[in-house]
């Protein structure tokens, strides 16, 4: 039973990792709209401001998600069995 519910707790936390990611870059493209930007891996050209100040925050919010799935796993995996 720990098994499954581990398995249960592994998939809804890849889940919600790979969609929250994938949620906030979609909304950082809707922010920016039709700016002009490349992504070159983690690192972002363009000479707008707008866009720089965009990717920051999406970028952090991107962090903050994840430090916060990583402490909500910690306290989930510490309280089953």
């Amino acid at each position: 039973m720990i098994v499954f519910t581990y398995a249960v707790i592994a998939i809804a936390f890849v889940v919600l990792g790979i969609g929250g990611i994938m949620y906030l870059d979609h909304r950082f493209s809707q922010s920016v709209g039709d700016r002009p930007f490349a992504m070159k891996g983690r690192r972002i050209e363009t000479d707008d401001p707008f866009v720089r100040r965009q990717f920051k925050k999406f970028y952090a919010l991107r962090v903050a998600w994840s430090l916060g799935l990583l402490v909500l796993l910690f306290v989930v995996v510490s309280h089953v069995g």
